[in-house]
């Protein structure tokens, strides 16, 4: 277990405080610049890392698709209820949990895949293993694009 946390790379505890700090923010009402909400989909990078270090086979960007799919849809739904005004180039925002909860859930995924390559492989080659953590890795990413959508929308 040292070994395993002695091999994180340094940014990633920085990077765990940024989204730590993001998220708590999220919890009440704020005026964030729009550019963050647009930035946010990036997250989904890590998704996709994650994705691809499991080295699945093809039929699981299906999966990944309609996840990220039905994320953004949520995401869309949510943003519309969350946005309280824009004023220039920020918006207001209503506090919600679900951002903190999205980003922790992407984030801790790596370590998960991580944990469970090394010590149960044959876990993490398994359908049922590869479906819920493809589900549960992309649809928070895919709920990012679908509030940045909505915001882009609104804010013309």
């Amino acid at each position: 277990m040292s070994t395993f946390f002695s091999s994180i790379p340094i940014w990633v505890f920085p990077l765990f405080l940024l989204l730590l700090i993001l998220g708590l923010r999220a919890s009440k009402t704020r005026r964030v610049p729009i550019a963050v909400i647009y930035a946010l989909p990036l997250l989904g990078i890590l998704t996709l890392n994650n994705i691809v270090s499991l080295e699945a086979p093809s039929w699981i960007w299906l999966m990944a698709a309609l996840a990220y799919g039905i994320g953004i849809f949520f995401g869309m739904r949510w943003q519309k209820d969350w946005i309280i005004s824009f004023q220039g180039r920020t918006v207001e925002l209503q506090g919600e949990w679900i951002t903190l909860s999205a980003m922790m859930l992407i984030f801790m995924a790596g370590f998960v895949n991580g944990f469970l390559t090394d010590t149960l492989p044959e876990l993490t080659k398994s359908a049922l293993f590869l479906v819920f953590f493809t589900a549960f890795t992309c649809a928070p990413a895919g709920q990012f694009l679908g509030r940045a959508i909505t915001t882009l929308r609104s804010s013309r």
